[in-house]
């Protein structure tokens, strides 16, 4: 352990005056939830709005619903995506579908994935990883005429925008995280957002089940958001983050998570939404075009497709060989710059999961896991922090690892990104 600046990998800070926002929901918690799904409603457009546990609760909820209006099992998601989506499938009891990604703008393999999305599939996921905008239209050609639902995951992209449209409008329903480290946070939430009737319909008879958090579950999760907002501040950072037994920043898969309504004391904490998310969003896009434009022509960045949009949860490049990765993730760690990997595995690689996609091939996203590296972007960094950032990046020697281990890698290995199949 060592006392130094050290950037959080992501960071969604949070006031004084929130967390005072917090108390005032406990004691009045219906004008508190009233008003912030009055908000969602307006800010999205759309009818019906329902506040829950986290995410990943929240996309458990769509499924099951989904699942009583169609009846089909299949969830398209994509081959690299955060373990909570396949654990959401799993829980509401479905099976998972897996299509691979374009490396260069984490959008569908549109080709694979109109071969994928059969008959039996109930719905595609259509996610906007570490908030970079994707075809929500071109997914929805390719699913409307076969019966297909079109959910879009927001986990990691409040404030995105693609075409005019906010992401999460786009799809038959679309969820959102307020997690720790997401674009604003609560210490854990998650929102579902649908206009489409039949969908709400289900969706409330899924909602009007669910157990409240308790009293203690909620100022549980008020002290945690208390202690993460004096602790995420970069001064102080390197303490938490040198506490192995914290496992900062480490996935895992697992479908034993809590699925309750929100309560009002997260919903309180969300009181300033808008100011924090415009605030948030500013910094993240200013911090990535400063560091985009400084990312030396042999690393691949990742940017959306046509007429999309980012706000980049945190900005991930692709290095050209585990080796590079491995080497920045180490400098990083000696300097305290934040740099870390995404997701350890492509979703058929996860333990629990193996045996079931084990036929699922998704060499793309196999790639990415090795070579994938994040930059951090939120608002709590500084000038002098960018231009460490930066020199950390280019630092990366042009000779280290020019290609990938040509041992048993997959498909992906020993080749350039460059040299890869396109993904159309």
């Amino acid at each position: 352990m060592r006392a130094q600046r050290t950037l959080p990998p992501s960071a969604a800070p949070i006031e004084w005056r929130d967390l005072a926002q917090g108390l005032v929901g406990l004691v009045q918690p219906h004008v508190t939830m009233h008003r912030l799904e009055a908000e969602f409603r307006a800010h999205f457009g759309v009818k019906h709005v329902w506040f829950v546990s986290s995410g990943k609760a929240a996309l458990t909820l769509i499924l099951r619903a989904l699942h009583r209006l169609s009846g089909r099992r299949q969830v398209v998601v994509p081959g690299y995506t955060c373990f909570s989506v396949p654990s959401a499938v799993i829980r509401a009891g479905l099976s998972v579908r897996l299509c691979d990604i374009n490396p260069k703008t984490f959008d569908y393999d549109f080709v694979r994935l109109a071969e994928v999305a059969d008959s039996e599939v109930l719905c595609v996921l259509a996610t906007h990883l570490l908030g970079i905008g994707v075809d929500v239209p071109r997914v929805a050609e390719i699913c409307h005429p076969k019966g297909i639902f079109v959910v879009e995951d927001v986990a990691q992209a409040f404030g995105g925008e693609r075409g005019g449209k906010f992401l999460g409008s786009m799809g038959h329903v679309s969820f959102l995280s307020f997690g720790r480290g997401k674009n604003i946070t609560c210490g854990s939430g998650g929102a579902i957002l649908t206009n489409d009737d039949r969908i709400g319909e289900a969706l409330a008879q899924e909602c009007a089940q669910l157990p409240a958090e308790s009293l203690a579950g909620r100022l549980k999760n008020w002290v945690e958001v208390a202690a993460t907002q004096f602790l995420i501040n970069p001064s102080r950072y390197w303490f938490p983050a040198g506490l192995p037994f914290l496992k900062l920043g480490e996935t895992k898969f697992y479908t034993d998570f809590p699925i309750t309504r929100m309560d009002s004391v997260r919903a309180g904490l969300l009181r300033r939404w808008k100011k924090r998310l415009c605030r948030s969003t500013a910094s993240r896009v200013n911090h990535a075009e400063h560091l985009l434009r400084s990312v030396p022509p042999h690393v691949q960045t990742i940017t959306p497709s046509g007429r999309g949009h980012a706000v980049y949860l945190r900005l991930p490049l692709l290095m050209r060989s585990k080796q590079e990765k491995d080497a920045l993730c180490r400098r990083s760690g000696e300097q305290g710059l934040g740099i870390s990997p995404l997701y350890p595995s492509a979703v058929e690689q996860i333990a629990e999961l193996s045996e079931t996609l084990s036929s699922q091939h998704v060499p793309q996203s196999t790639m990415i896991a090795e070579r994938l590296v994040t930059l951090p972007t939120h608002e709590l960094m500084s000038e002098a922090d960018l231009v460490r950032l930066c020199a950390a990046v280019n630092s990366v020697q042009h000779n280290q690892g020019l290609t990938m281990n040509c041992s048993s890698e997959g498909p992906g290995a020993g080749r350039r990104v460059d040299e890869l199949p396109r993904a159309n």
